[in-house]
């Protein structure tokens, strides 16, 4: 269970926006595409970009979460022999606080899959929005 710390909350705030935000766009640009009097070329360029973003924003998306992956397997197992050696030397409480340890890892791993695709549903909403 994921703990309740000021970067879960900002985790779920960023996915309830994104995930209102996304049908509306969509709408705006299918609504866009169906009712301007565009040339066919433009709307199929409109239509590629918006595959492309998704495209991007998913390659993006698996880089950054590889590299925090690396990252946070790294510090868990740094921290893990810390508290092994403090176990070691008569610290019984020494894992005590490793599970939210995880706990932080584990969000940081998600925000980082989620930001790509935030970022281009920010992007996208303030170009509709002008």
């Amino acid at each position: 269970m994921l703990t309740n710390s000021v970067s879960a909350i900002k985790l779920q705030q960023k996915t309830v926006m994104m995930c209102v935000a996304v049908p509306q766009i969509m709408a705006s640009r299918m609504w866009m595409l169906a009712t301007s009097p565009m040339n066919p070329k433009l709307q199929q360029t409109e239509i590629l970009s918006m595959v492309e973003e998704k495209q991007k924003a998913f390659v993006d998306s698996m880089s950054d979460i590889n590299l925090q992956i690396l990252s946070s397997q790294s510090l868990l197992f740094n921290k893990w022999l810390s508290n092994c050696q403090s176990f070691m030397l008569g610290h019984h409480n020494a894992f005590n606080n490793f599970e939210n340890d995880i706990d932080e890892e584990a969000i940081k791993i998600l925000d980082k899959g989620i930001s790509p695709y935030a970022k281009t549903v920010q992007v996208n909403q303030k170009r509709l929005n002008r």
